[in-house]
């Protein structure tokens, strides 16, 4: 009777162990977000013009409202500037669809990140009329950098006070935005990775004696409106601490069809996400011991390949309903700031050197939601984690 009670007690300290670990993670997860968060708002309150940077895949899915709200009401001297990363991933179509899409809102600009290993002497291509554009994807170098620059010079020129400026690089984790700065900088001066909080905080790098860089942790601390699992595939979470990697492959699957599966994991046809996930296990070695198909790891595998466009997708912009505010007056005054049709002008070259969808048949999928801070992370934080609103009396009045 006394070993019976002895277990039982065991097995109680055991449970209570259990939870107090997992809360412990849970706050410590939390802290890291609020932490990054407080990154991000040090990041808005430094610059003078802040790049969102968008996935081109699903640029929809990758913005932030609350944080575009931020840096608007931050002040009028700071200016929001959206930059879709990522376009040698998507058709040509795609691209020309959401730039002139995101324009009607903001400045936007595309851009395809350097993919060299070397340490320094990155290459640019030039957009100039006399590249072969034929010529210009079939390289590692990075497209839009000259028209970037050339936007955020032209912006130093229009203030004859300030002749230089900082700007804050923005966005969701595995955007690109550390890759975006070693490009522009043309050599590895922040670290890079697919694993979201790789940056962990603020980093300033001078571009030149006009421009200074200043590179921000992925903000981590979302919440979406349609599932955990649409954050999952968005590279928002570590797929490695994903509880249940299996319920993202499945939203994987609603979104492909079973043939492009089939012939990119070299698998028989399935019938169901479990079905799918020990087949590819199989293929690929995943086992426990015993033999035993282990599904998570292999839905590991398969959402790093659809993080890293291993599966290729994209998405085509939605259209605009009537009634949405029209932002055509602040598009117009930022275009004059930054003179955004010579900008403008300079990207079709490049742009028009993209693949078009029937050349690598990638799967169209469709939009999803932008996302917004989980405001639970930021209670409690004070005054001290907002961005300060000086220069901005007039708007919090008419908002």
């Amino acid at each position: 009777m006394m070993a019976l009670w002895t277990r039982q007690k065991k097995k109680i300290l055991e449970a209570k162990m259990v939870v107090r670990n997992s809360k412990g993670i849970t706050r410590n997860r939390e802290n890291s977000d609020r932490a990054f968060y407080k990154e991000l708002v040090k990041v808005v309150e430094a610059s003078d013009v802040i790049l969102e940077v968008l996935d081109a895949r699903d640029p929809l899915g990758t913005r932030c409202v609350d944080m575009e709200k931020m840096v608007i009401k931050s002040g009028y001297d700071k200016h929001l500037v959206l930059l879709l990363n990522k376009i040698d991933l998507v058709p040509r179509e795609a691209v020309e669809k959401w730039l002139k899409y995101l324009r009607e809102e903001f400045p936007a600009v595309a851009f395809k990140c350097n993919t060299q290993e070397q340490r320094s002497n990155l290459g640019w291509k030039s957009s100039s009329k006399s590249a072969k554009t034929s010529n210009l994807l079939q390289t590692s170098d990075c497209l839009g950098a000259e028209t970037l620059i050339k936007l955020l010079k032209n912006y130093s020129r229009s203030h004859e006070i300030k002749k230089s400026i900082t700007v804050g690089v923005i966005g969701l984790p595995n955007v690109g935005k550390s890759s975006l700065i070693n490009s522009l900088k043309r050599s590895h001066v922040v670290n890079v990775g697919s694993t979201p909080g790789l940056t962990r905080s603020m980093q300033e790098v001078q571009l030149d004696k006009n421009v200074k860089l200043l590179d921000c942790p992925g903000v981590v601390m979302l919440k979406s409106v349609e599932s955990d699992a649409s954050i999952a595939l968005r590279n928002c979470k570590r797929i490695e601490k994903l509880d249940d990697p299996v319920g993202p492959v499945n939203e994987i699957l609603k979104l492909c069809p079973d043939r492009l599966l089939v012939t990119l994991y070299k698998i028989p046809s399935f019938d169901s996400v479990d079905d799918f996930l020990q087949k590819v296990a199989t293929v690929r070695g995943r086992l426990k011991k015993g033999g035993i198909v282990d599904v998570d790891a292999a839905a590991r595998i398969v959402l790093h390949d659809w993080n890293e466009g291993k599966i290729p997708y994209y998405t085509m912009p939605p259209v605009r309903d009537q009634g949405e505010p029209s932002e055509a007056r602040i598009v117009s005054e930022f275009g004059k700031e930054f003179n955004i049709d010579e900008v403008y002008n300079g990207e079709s070259s490049f742009i028009g050197s993209l693949k078009s969808a029937d050349d690598f048949n990638p799967v169209e999928v469709p939009p999803g939601c932008p996302l917004n801070f989980d405001e639970r992370l930021i209670e409690g934080d004070g005054d001290e984690a907002q961005p300060s609103t000086k220069g901005d009396e007039g708007s919090k009045e008419t908002g």
